[in-house]
């Protein structure tokens, strides 16, 4: 008996049924693993890289030193604030000094304290306020991994703090062609400290501030200069222009550590 043949009709049906259905089940494996590619590059994305350990004690070298010690600073909003508005900036940068030897950078006790913990490098700037007014250099004093330099720091500002008249701690860094072009040592008129908050940083802020057209405080004259306590209250505001910027900056690198880390 001759076997009855599928008509032509029916073999090119089946065979676009087949193929239909093999699409249809690698269509749907492309998907299942297409959405599966994407859960785990958004998952990966969502993910916080912690290796600030490794990345926190190095930043002075990796980082220009413009991006350490920015254009300008303000107190951020929180750690996820971006860069500064420059029309509400607390400071400008005027210049960066290039050197950075800690014997540059530092003078006095907290050249000597520095040296004796260890220090690194010493990255400066100079900065002035929205007035006009006011002239402070920043620096940034790096010390070996760890806390020890930092915790010492710490007891070492808290020390200077009481003074009636402390060092500066860093060195004037004059700028020609700017309003701190006759930024000095001798006009500054008060300083402030603190190691950076961020764990991972090995790092101090030193900083001092003076009147941009040379004006010292000191010493009151008659009744109001007889004690210790007013001799302060007339650096007082110096004092707090300083804080503000190492303030500002211990914000900002801690910040620039989680941008970088994240």
């Amino acid at each position: 008996m001759s076997v009855p043949h599928r008509p032509p009709g029916a073999q090119k049906g089946g065979g676009r049924t087949c193929l239909g259905v093999g699409l249809g089940i690698v269509g749907a494996l492309a998907l299942i693993g297409g959405g599966a590619l994407t859960a785990h590059a958004y998952s990966n994305h969502g993910q916080t890289t912690s290796n600030r350990s490794e990345y926190g004690p190095a930043m002075w070298r990796n980082e220009p030193v413009a991006t350490l010690l920015p254009e300008t600073l303000a107190y951020r909003e929180n750690v996820q604030s971006k860069s500064t508005d420059r029309n509400r900036a607390q400071w400008h940068r005027l210049g960066i000094s290039a050197k950075t030897g800690c014997d540059e950078g530092l003078r006095g006790a907290t050249a000597t304290e520095a040296g004796k913990l260890g220090c690194k490098a010493v990255l400066r700037a100079t900065y002035v306020d929205p007035t006009g007014n006011t002239v402070a250099t920043a620096a940034v004093v790096v010390f070996p991994e760890g806390d020890t330099a930092k915790t010492a720091m710490n007891t070492f500002f808290d020390g200077e703090s009481e003074k009636r008249d402390p060092s500066a701690g860093v060195t004037a860094y004059p700028v020609p062609g700017t309003l701190a072009a006759r930024w000095s040592d001798d006009r500054s008129n008060g300083s402030a400290g603190k190691s950076v908050t961020e764990m991972s940083l090995p790092y101090a802020v030193v900083t001092s501030a003076g009147a941009v057209d040379g004006r010292k405080a000191g010493p009151l004259p008659g009744e109001w200069g007889g004690s210790d306590i007013d001799a302060k209250e007339d650096r007082s505001p110096w004092r707090g222009a300083a804080d503000n910027l190492a303030d500002a900056i211990d914000q900002h690198l801690g910040a620039l550590v989680m941008e970088e880390t994240t």
